[in-house]
């Protein structure tokens, strides 16, 4: 299943590491505030703290909230992200094919690996908590389209 996703999203065979056998790449879901701008899409940030025994990283946790007919953007990031999805629902790749992102699914995404440019095709917002582990001093993600 990760394999077809990757194909959906063109990030290539393995890209994606997820801990649930129907887990499904979440690219949708980590975007840094200016690819936020995309109407209905929302990042709220709940923690921020150094990364222990780091003068260079910092951990970010966020609640990302994507309503329907929203588009996240293709982007990076300078870390790895790790997410976990508490309201799923179907979003539709670039490559138009649907794929279901159901609670409690999981999702990592390493440091540079562009992901994004999925829609919530539901008719609820989707809603997930995520976790970074970025450089600090940088934008938390980069746009990538």
């Amino acid at each position: 299943m990760r394999d077809r996703l990757a194909r959906a999203i063109g990030t290539g065979k393995g890209a994606v590491r997820t801990t649930t056998g129907a887990a499904i790449c979440a690219a949708w879901l980590i975007i840094a505030p200016a690819a936020l701008a995309q109407d209905g899409v929302s990042r709220t940030e709940l923690n921020r703290a150094d990364l222990t025994g780091s003068d260079t990283m910092e951990v970010i946790v966020s609640r990302l909230e994507v309503a329907p007919g929203a588009r996240i953007p293709l982007h990076t990031h300078h870390g790895d992200e790790h997410l976990i999805v508490l309201q799923g629902g179907t979003m539709r790749a670039p490559n138009g094919q649907e794929i279901p992102f159901k609670p409690g699914m999981t999702a990592h995404f390493p440091k540079d690996q562009v992901h994004g440019g999925m829609t919530n095709i539901g008719d609820a917002p989707l809603v997930a908590y995520t976790t970074h582990i970025v450089e600090k001093g940088k934008p938390l993600a980069v746009p990538a389209e």
